[in-house]
């Protein structure tokens, strides 16, 4: 939604939402958790939320940003782990099965003393790297993999100085991009995607694309997850719903054209309610593999 117009509804969304929230929410609060399960292949049409396996953290925490990753056969979801009194999460890792079910215990992943959550991975001439999103620290760092899951560490910094959310890389007609979303002056990150581009993703330099912010708008702007390719070919960004509230809902949206001078895209799924399941929010979805991972919130007790 673009336009004056546009966004003053939006606010004014936001702000009914927040108070209906407030009453909702007495004597509760939300929880993310996971869900995983299997898909043969990445298709809107057939996501099947409200089938998914639950994966339900303890009471004290919460679980966010799946991304999910097959090596050598066999399935690991990374995600964002945070304790309630804490102000920082921290990288963890799960395998699980083909049907998307839990294969022994999580384990710590990456640790820093800052925040770290949205643990993005891609592939780059056969090895895996790593951004978990450390916007705090103004920074995308980079983190190499030296041992498969569990062990990594810092490369470098692709970008300094800009506070750069939910990183997510992609290949594009022989140019990497860097989507993510920031906040700017009056543009605030839940209704922003900022665009950037480079010849390789290690080395950069990255440069920003001329018409940034690409996308503004809290319905669906800010990255929730990979970028795939659909079965019919198309590439789909995940988007987040932010106008009830942050992580109320995903789109999945076409990207049309992607130049570093222009950019098109046209929404073609979008789900809140009984659409993901009857969950009260999610802002996530990943999939690989046959594999697909989602995030999801719930109200539970003090």
């Amino acid at each position: 939604m673009s336009g004056l117009l546009g966004r003053w509804r939006q606010q004014r969304a936001r702000r009914r939402g927040a108070r209906l929230d407030a009453m909702e929410e007495r004597g509760r609060r939300r929880q993310w958790f996971l869900l995983a399960g299997r898909r043969q292949r990445f298709d809107p049409a057939a996501l099947d939320i409200a089938a998914l396996t639950p994966l339900y953290p303890p009471p004290d925490q919460f679980w966010a940003d799946p991304f999910v990753w097959c090596r050598d056969g066999r399935h690991h979801c990374f995600f964002e782990a945070r304790a309630y009194r804490l102000k920082r999460g921290h990288i963890r890792a799960w395998e699980l099965d083909r049907d998307g079910r839990a294969i022994g215990e999580s384990f710590p992943v990456i640790d820093e003393p800052h925040h770290l959550s949205y643990p993005f991975l891609f592939e780059y001439r056969g090895e895996p790297f790593m951004i978990p999103e450390c916007s705090e620290q103004r920074r995308v760092d980079l983190y190499g993999c030296v041992r498969w899951p569990d062990r990594w560490e810092r490369v470098r910094a692709l970008m300094e100085g800009p506070r750069l959310s939910d990183c997510t890389l992609f290949a594009h007609q022989g140019r990497w991009w860097l989507f993510c979303a920031a906040r700017r002056g009056r543009l605030r990150v839940n209704e922003t995607l900022f665009a950037y581009h480079a010849d390789d993703p290690l080395n950069g330099p990255w440069m920003p694309h001329a018409a940034n912010p690409i996308v503004r708008d809290y319905g669906g702007a800010r990255p929730a997850g990979r970028i795939q390719r659909d079965a019919d070919g198309r590439l789909l960004r995940p988007a987040q719903d932010c106008i009830r509230r942050y992580g109320h809902g995903l789109s999945l949206n076409q990207i049309r054209l992607l130049t570093p001078e222009r950019y098109a895209e046209e929404r073609v799924w979008h789900g809140t309610g009984g659409a993901i399941g009857g969950w009260r929010g999610m802002h996530h979805i990943d999939w690989q593999r046959g594999l697909l991972v989602m995030d999801a919130q719930r109200l539970i007790p003090y």
